[in-house]
């Protein structure tokens, strides 16, 4: 206890607050507290459990009613919104080697040049208290993530068990938290910062709170629900995932390795039922984190002068098209997520109808900084959405808005009572168009199959358009894949542009005037060579005329360095360790403050450590990489 108390001791010294920022206008810019949660679905109704965020944020903010995340897998998803980019431009595509994780976001430059750093060029303090990214853990916790004045991370491989919480903070050693539940660490830790922050009046602050719930639990066993805290274990007895027209379907019309699915038996539907029950019941401990923050700061007379954003990494399917539990596909349960912000200046209970994606978020939060727009950086490929309630009109848009980019690289994650020989077919190119009165889901797979809904008259994305019945939409639709898929910047906030140049095309009505027809049917087809578990441009054409896969320019090379040598004995990666900690029981009867949880938390022996040195940890090696 004498060594914990030294190293949060010697913590809180590293970490204090400083003054070494710019002040200007200081105390007339907002604070900013991000509450992001892991795998929460809007599609499946996860927001009816979550009582305190729908009252005291979704009913006084703004709600973002299409808005998506652009990889529905948690590493890529996360790297993309704190860049600002999209995965094809961040090159961080999947949560281990070869593909992505932290030690490639790490590894590629990219820790020197996102979220934090940008809000310290704008004079904020920023902490992060949670999950940041897979592969993020007690191998490599000593190469802290930069640029957070303060960050108090989970740990692989605990980072998914909820009753084996293990923190290291500022890249201190690392610290398990024992007879607790991680909802609940999290949200004493929470509540301690942010009353320190509060505590320094001169300088504003930006502060992520990032629990892992409701993800499922992974450990040594397997893949399970995720387990809610003890208090909340009762609750909602009897509830079923609910019946959607996609769930389980008598006919599955797909491509790639769903088409081999057969319908779900009693064992996955109840495996099914038990995810949706357990997710709902782990919310509640959301609830509760979410309903303390605001307590706090509504306490300290600062919830009005707050901005308040609550959103996750992506969505979740529980019983869609087969699956009993998954993430990982381009479809509307997997992408589509809740997203809401409160704030000064942000209309109460207003429902924007325009799409917006998580690469934007990074833009809205510097726009809600002040820092000036030339000293955003240059590789942004999101826009700042504050245009979209200071010119509320609760329509649908009728230009380049329209177009959602949708990707993934790599095997489907399956999550319990289900296995496939085939998920490692699961890379695809997908666009989603929301219009006014129009709205179209198109997805190239990297068995060189297609996908068209028209997701107006087929909202659960049963019933295929075949290309053929279709040929000026699906090639207007390929034409706009061929431009999303290496969009950078200007060309991914507006791919009009980059097809018609001279303006003439802002949306996709117009598009498909007949002048336009042998366009389209000219451009090169978007095609695979092989189901790649990472990004590789060879595997990935042809490209748009006049794209140059080699130039520096290309999937944004510019602004990160070479990762094709991760995989290798020089830069290894990491694998997941085994856990050492066995699970001891079920926590979470009442929550403790911060106090009274770190009485029971003690730093990990050596031993606990040893297994997870670089000399002995697991590697997994690629060969002849080219990305």
């Amino acid at each position: 206890m004498f060594l914990l108390t030294i190293t949060l001791i010697l913590g809180f010294i590293g970490t204090s607050f400083s003054n070494n920022h710019p002040q200007e206008h200081g105390k007339t810019r907002p604070n900013i507290l991000f509450i992001f949660t892991d795998d929460q679905d809007l599609e499946l109704g996860s927001m009816q459990y979550l009582p305190t965020v729908r009252s005291r944020i979704v009913e006084q903010g703004f709600t973002f009613e299409n808005h998506y995340a652009t990889v529905a897998l948690c590493c890529p998803s996360r790297v993309a919104l704190l860049r600002g980019q999209h995965a094809h431009n961040t090159n961080n595509t999947y949560v281990n080697a070869p593909g992505g994780g932290y030690d490639k976001f790490r590894l590629s430059g990219e820790d020197g040049d996102y979220l934090p750093h940008w809000l310290r060029r704008a004079g904020y303090r920023s902490e992060y208290i949670g999950k940041l990214m897979n592969q993020y853990g007690v191998y490599n916790y000593n190469f802290t993530p930069k640029g957070w004045d303060h960050f108090d991370g989970l740990l692989d491989p605990y980072t998914y068990v909820y009753n084996t919480p293990v923190f290291s903070a500022d890249g201190a050693r690392p610290v398990y938290y024992a007879k607790h539940h991680q909802t609940d660490v999290i949200r004493a830790k929470a509540v301690d910062r942010l009353n320190k922050l509060l505590a320094n009046a001169s300088q504003p602050w930006y502060f992520q709170v990032a629990p892992v719930s409701p993800h499922q639990q992974f450990n040594e066993s397997g893949r399970y629900p995720p387990v809610p805290l003890t208090r909340h274990q009762n609750l909602y007895s009897g509830l079923q995932a609910p019946r959607s027209p996609n769930f389980n379907p008598a006919t599955q019309d797909k491509p790639s390795w769903l088409a081999d699915l057969p319908q779900m038996n009693a064992t996955q539907i109840a495996f099914s039922d038990d995810t949706y029950r357990r997710r709902a019941q782990a919310l509640a401990g959301i609830d509760e984190l979410v309903g303390n923050l605001l307590d706090v700061l509504e306490q300290a007379g600062k919830l009005e002068e707050t901005v308040i954003i609550f959103s996750t990494d992506h969505g979740y399917h529980i019983g869609q098209h087969r699956i009993p539990a998954g993430k990982t596909l381009p479809y509307r349960e997997d992408t589509h997520v809740p997203f809401y912000i409160k704030g000064p200046g942000v209309p109460r209970g207003a429902i924007n109808l325009k799409p917006s994606t998580h690469v934007d978020i990074a833009p809205t939060v510097l726009k809600f900084t002040g820092l000036p727009e030339n000293e955003w950086p240059v590789f942004l490929d999101g826009r700042d959405l504050s245009a979209d309630w200071t010119n509320h009109t609760g329509q649908h848009p009728t230009n380049s808005t329209e177009i959602i980019n949708i990707e993934y690289w790599g095997a489907a994650v399956l999550e319990g009572a289900l296995t496939n020989p085939n998920v490692t077919r699961n890379t695809y190119k997908t666009i989603r168009i929301v219009g006014s009165d129009y709205g179209y889901l198109y997805s190239h797979w990297c068995t060189n199959e297609t996908e068209i809904y028209d997701t107006q008259q087929d909202p659960y994305e049963l019933h295929r358009i075949s290309p053929e019945s279709q040929p000026a939409l699906a090639n207007r639709l390929n034409g706009l894949l061929l431009a999303t898929k290496t969009c950078t910047q200007n060309s991914c906030r507006d791919p009009w542009s980059y097809l018609h140049p001279s303006g003439s095309v802002s949306n996709l009505q117009e598009a498909l005037s007949p002048i336009y027809d042998s366009y389209y049917a000219s451009l090169p087809r978007v095609s695979f060579k092989q189901c790649l578990g990472y990004q590789s441009p060879n595997n990935e054409e042809p490209f748009f005329p006049g794209f140059d896969a080699t130039a520096p320019y290309a999937f944004a090379r510019q602004f990160r360095n070479a990762t094709d040598k991760l995989g290798s004995a020089q830069y290894p990666g990491v694998d997941d360790a085994s856990s050492i900690i066995p699970e001891t029981g079920q926590y979470g009867d009442v929550y403790q403050d911060l106090e009274e949880v770190e009485k029971d938390a003690r730093v990990l022996t050596d031993e606990e450590l040893q297994p997870h040195t670089p000399g002995a940890r697991r590697l997994r090696r690629y060969d002849g990489l080219e990305i």
